[in-house]
């Protein structure tokens, strides 16, 4: 086999020993503008140019470029998640995003861009831009917003394999410098869905990667059976949720959100309000009904039905006092229609926190007889729901290992003798986007382990949120992610 037949494979015909390419966090990356631009030197730039002061962090990006420019696949850091990222203008290097991540093949791609010169390329010749995209581009590029864009029918710029043969593509460009830089270094776009395996937590930093696509859910042995060969190490996401997803092309004078993420929809609207544009925003799930074959042949990511799966089994904690809220609303309020969502039927009078336990432990296999059950808890450290498992709980005996600067001591019931409560701090509840960058994280860690004295939970339960702000995109990914939803007294 040639050197050039080597490199047009890819995973599975083809494993790696995956390697860390690091990245100098406190060494900054710039860009300049290298072209004439639109907005008068502002970002979003026509056509950046990146300046990179640390001389790992350039060696470790031209490797990366180099790797993307052969057709090969590349794990890189962005404010949202970890991204798997692939040239996204050839159809066998985007084949091999579905191939490592054993992604299902409905499922569309977005494309990352750089510079607004890198988006011309993408969009067809007699589209014009609306007024709304523009005001949204100004004030969210770069950033956590992806747009929808219509693909020119006759000849499109991106294969199908990437859109899935919708009539659309999704684009953002993201605000982490080393994404940013790395597809202008590469001066490809980029394709890049989350650098998980399909259906797993979002990675939210280069270990998480490591774990899914480096080998380790594949095989324990030496040999390297890593999924690609690089991941490009920029330390952990700030945002922590995916982009949120916006369509301004499927009906004149609208503008939808198909996915809620890193931007809210008070955000969106307040800009569109100050652009005094007469457009009507509309939230799929809320405003927009829920469309099962819509989220059976998505037109984004993120819309399938099961998503963001731990292997345990996740439970929703809703503390009494927000199903109580949202159900007296008005039954157009967001909170009343999320929740109305999440509960199957009304529940029974609310419960304590050990009742739960047990009730959901009857749904696991039972473990070998007299062993330790490890049940993992997510809430914000100052909530009603933390003060009462506390309040219900005694310490378990030190095991004097530290594992993660979220995960607590863990907690003994003395109403169910042998469960082993690891509690992972999701911040301050004033503080709801702590929460989000924790989420993907704390359910990672409860799943895989190491905690306190245990490997990995079988059973977590995650406290909800109001789906006010960034709260929104939290819980849509954690309806997705759970296995039921229940009231506690709290």
């Amino acid at each position: 086999m040639t050197s050039s037949d080597t490199h047009s494979l890819g995973y599975p015909d083809r494993t790696f020993r995956t390697e860390l390419l690091p990245c100098d966090a406190d060494a900054s990356v710039a860009f300049r503008e290298a072209g004439p631009s639109r907005y008068g030197g502002a970002e979003p730039l026509s056509r950046a140019e990146p300046l990179i002061a640390s001389s790992v962090t350039r060696d470790s990006l031209a490797t990366a470029a180099r790797h993307l420019q052969s057709g090969q696949l590349v794990s890189f850091p962005s404010e949202t998640v970890y991204g798997l990222g692939a040239n996204a203008l050839s159809q066998s290097a985007a084949a091999k995003i579905y191939a490592a991540k054993k992604r299902p093949a409905d499922n569309p791609l977005i494309v990352h861009v750089a510079d607004l010169e890198m988006l011309d390329s993408l969009l067809p010749p007699a589209y014009t831009m609306s007024a709304a995209y523009s005001a949204l581009i100004k004030a969210f590029w770069p950033g956590a917003l992806t747009l929808l864009f219509p693909v020119d029918p006759q000849l499109p710029a991106v294969p199908s394999v990437v859109t899935c043969g919708q009539p659309s593509v999704a684009v953002r460009m993201p605000s982490h410098p080393i994404a940013r830089a790395l597809i202008a270094t590469s001066r490809l776009p980029m394709a890049g869905p989350s650098a998980n395996a399909s259906g797993r937590p979002s990675p939210t930093t280069a270990a998480h990667v490591m774990r899914d696509l480096g080998g380790q859910l594949d095989t324990n042995e030496a040999e390297p059976h890593g999924r690609l060969q690089y991941i490009l190490d920029g330390g952990a996401c700030t945002v922590g949720v995916e982009s949120t997803v916006v369509d301004g092309i499927s009906a004149d004078d609208e503008v939808r959100v198909l996915r809620p993420g890193g931007v809210t929809v008070e955000q969106i609207a307040q800009v569109l309000n100050e652009a005094r544009l007469d457009t009507k925003l509309r939230v799929y799930g809320k405003d927009m009904e829920r469309s099962a074959q819509q989220e059976s042949n998505p037109t984004t990511p993120g819309m399938k039905y099961r998503h963001y799966s731990p292997t345990a089994r996740v439970v929703m904690l809703l503390p009494a006092t927000l199903f109580a809220r949202a159900v007296t609303s008005s039954q157009q309020t967001a909170s009343a229609r999320l929740v109305d969502s999440l509960i199957d039927s009304p529940p029974a009078a609310p419960r304590s926190f050990a009742h739960i336990i047990r009730d959901q432990l009857s749904t696991l296999q039972a473990g070998p007889a007299g062993s330790t059950i490890n049940v993992g808890v997510m809430t914000s450290s100052d909530s009603n729901l933390a003060r009462l498992i506390s309040s219900a709980s005694a310490p378990a005996p030190p095991t004097g290992t530290d594992v993660h600067p979220h995960l607590l001591p863990p907690l003994e019931l003395s109403e169910l003798p042998g469960v082993l409560v690891h509690r992972f701090d999701l911040g301050p509840s004033a503080q709801p986007s702590v929460y989000a960058q924790r989420m993907f994280d704390g359910l990672r860690t409860l799943d895989e382990g190491p905690l306190h004295g245990a490997d990995k939970c079988e059973l977590i339960f995650v406290e909800a949120l109001d789906d006010s702000g960034v709260g929104l995109a939290v819980m849509n990914r954690l309806k997705k992610a759970a296995s039921a939803t229940v009231v506690l007294d709290c």
